[in-house]
């Protein structure tokens, strides 16, 4: 049988931590100074629609049993223990400072939906050397200047920020925002509000969601 991964989770663990997506009881494993829930399985599960709910249910649920919670992405599993200390061994100092970072907070998302235009920074870019371009596009991919009103609105509960450029229109970005747990009723009525402000573009707010774009790929 080999190990099926959901999650690394910080310290207390409120028991019981239930059963995973195929029905098979969750237990800790420590490794590396890190606490990883797991569960025992034959065989990995199929992407389907009920599996990839069935495990966002179980980060959720352990989301409940403690401060943070860090999901390891769907269908990642490894043959023991051993192998699961051999891949987190050589990440463990920044999971560490990311289940830090995620420690009492949740995750609210935007979606940014519009128009593909054309700004005359990117036009600049386009006409540089392979090497600007690179970084230039690298430095654009972290931006989100269409719902900058929105952003200055959430400052206040924002503790971390991570954006997403997507190339494919009408949706142009994903911002993924850490808030305390509870504030998320408090980040959906500051984006309300500044919504009115926006030009062109529209957002579209979801969660509270467990940290997910804030947890590394913690096996390779």
């Amino acid at each position: 049988m080999s190990l099926y991964l959901y999650a690394l989770v910080g310290r207390p663990v409120r028991r019981p931590l239930g059963r995973g997506l195929g029905g098979e009881a969750l237990r800790l494993i420590e490794v590396a100074r890190l606490l990883v829930v797991a569960g025992r399985i034959d065989n990995a599960p199929r992407v389907t629609p009920t599996a990839l709910r069935r495990h966002d249910a179980t980060v959720r649920r352990l989301a409940g049993r403690t401060d943070a919670v860090l999901p390891i992405r769907f269908g990642t599993v490894v043959g023991d223990r051993l192998a699961l200390a051999r891949a987190l061994a050589p990440r463990a100092a920044g999971l560490r400072e990311a289940l830090a970072l995620v420690a009492g907070h949740e995750q609210m998302t935007l979606r940014v939906y519009g128009e593909a235009v054309t700004t005359s920074d990117e036009s600049a870019t386009e006409s540089a050397g392979a090497g600007q371009r690179y970084l230039e596009r690298r430095l654009r991919a972290r931006r989100a200047p269409e719902v900058d009103p929105v952003r200055r609105a959430l400052r206040g509960l924002v503790s971390a920020e991570r954006i997403e450029r997507h190339e494919r229109p009408p949706l142009l970005a994903s911002v993924y925002h850490l808030v305390r747990r509870g504030d998320s009723k408090r980040y959906l009525a500051a984006v309300a509000a500044a919504s009115a402000r926006l030009a062109g573009v529209r957002v579209s707010p979801s969660g509270p969601w467990p940290a997910y774009a804030f947890a590394p790929d913690a096996v390779a």
